[in-house]
Parts: C-alpha cells; structure tokens; sequence
C-alpha cells in the first residue's frame, strides 16, 4: 500500500521533533555553553547539582523521543522505495531497534542522574556500566543502520539524492561526538547532545528536501 506525501512529510516531523525532544532532554541532564571538551569532563559535576525535578523531566522526554523517531522510520520507509525488499526491511529495522535502545538508554540515563545526585558512589558505578552495554548496542546497530543507509543513497536505490550522504546519521554523530575542540558556547551542546543532533538535522534536511521524485520501486531480489 503506497504511502501518501503526507504522510512522509509528517514522519519526517515526527522524527525531528523525537530527535529534538531527546536532544531537550540531555540538556537537562548535564547541558551547559561550555567548550566541546567540557562536555565530557564537566557533566558529572552538573549532575550532581542538577535539581531532581529536572532530570526527572529529562527521563522522561524519552517517551516522547521514542515515538518520533519510530515515526520517522515510516519516512526512511518510504524514501527507500526503490531499494530491494532485504535491503529496506533491514535498514528499517536497524532504525527501529536504535529507537528502542536510544529510548531505554535516555530512561536509564535519567535514574542514573537521580542516582548521582545522592552522592552514592557504588550505585552510580553499577549503573554507569549498565548503561555501557546500552551505548555498546546502540553503537553496533547504529552503525550497521548507517552503512546500510549511506549504501542505499549512494547505490541509487533510494528517494534521497547522491548528496543526502552527508547527513547521514551516523557520520555526523562521529563528526559531533568527536569535536572537542568546538569553543564555547556551542561545543558543549553539540558534543554532549551529538546523538540526537545527527538525527535532528537528518529529518529536518528530510523535511526540507520534500518528499519529491526519484528512482522508480524495483522488485525484491
């Protein structure tokens, strides 16, 4: 059953305003206009002064992340049209697991920071490597979604143009994720919230390209 225009557009918005609801909620957890580097070295402290109702409300603006961003996936869907049955249906699925890691860990990450806002050190370091095999689950799946993404773009077996590779989700976490040296006051935003910015700009250039025409379905092989 083909999807409407519409319906494109609004997964689109769905994804950018997940992928902005996450992205509001790491800021609440240990946002600051500091240098790329402090965002790393910084936010512990941050938390530990952060009030609890904030970071409550940051915990929870993973719901909401959540759906956006399997929202967005029926635009990925869509946008893949031309690519073989296998290769949509496993780059779909990718995003969507990344969706349910992504909304598990942000949850985890808020009773983290309540956690260290209790100053109890044993408790924090369990869960912080809790939360290491979420980040290296995430990591593993995001980047075979990316691969598998870029793949369909630059293969032509999708509704993306050649140039949409650059804002493909997962080159510009690394980009974000590893720029430390960005200056304040935006460095800390970006690095600290590299994650859902890479998938906020992916969906808006989503959004702001249109749904557009581009190569015809092929069939399943």
């Amino acid at each position: 059953m083909p999807i409407s225009d519409r319906t494109v557009r609004l997964a689109a918005l769905a994804g950018l305003l997940g992928s902005a609801a996450m992205f509001f909620g790491d800021m609440l957890f240990y946002g600051q206009w500091g240098g790329g580097a402090e965002a790393l070295s910084g936010s512990y402290a941050i938390v530990e002064r952060a009030d609890p109702g904030r970071l409550m409300i940051g915990g929870l603006l993973s719901m909401a992340g959540g759906v956006g961003y399997v929202l967005g996936s029926i635009h990925i869907w869509a946008r893949l049209g031309p690519a073989p049955s296998w290769l949509r249906g496993a780059t779909v699925g990718a995003v969507l697991m990344i969706a349910v890691v992504a909304t598990a860990t942000h949850a985890v990450w808020g009773a983290y920071a309540l956690i260290i806002t209790t100053q109890s050190a044993e408790a924090a370091n369990l869960v912080s490597r809790y939360l290491g095999l979420h980040f290296l689950i995430g990591g593993a799946v995001g980047g075979v979604a990316s691969l598998l993404l870029l793949g369909a773009i630059l293969l032509r077996r999708s509704n993306w143009p050649a140039w949409f590779a650059v804002v493909n989700p997962g080159a510009l976490y690394l980009l974000l994720s590893t720029a430390t040296w960005l200056p304040a006051p935006f460095g800390a935003p970006l690095v600290g919230g590299a994650f859902n910015l890479a998938f906020a700009v992916f969906f808006l250039a989503c959004l702001l390209l249109g749904t557009g025409s581009g190569p015809k379905p092929v069939s399943g092989r």
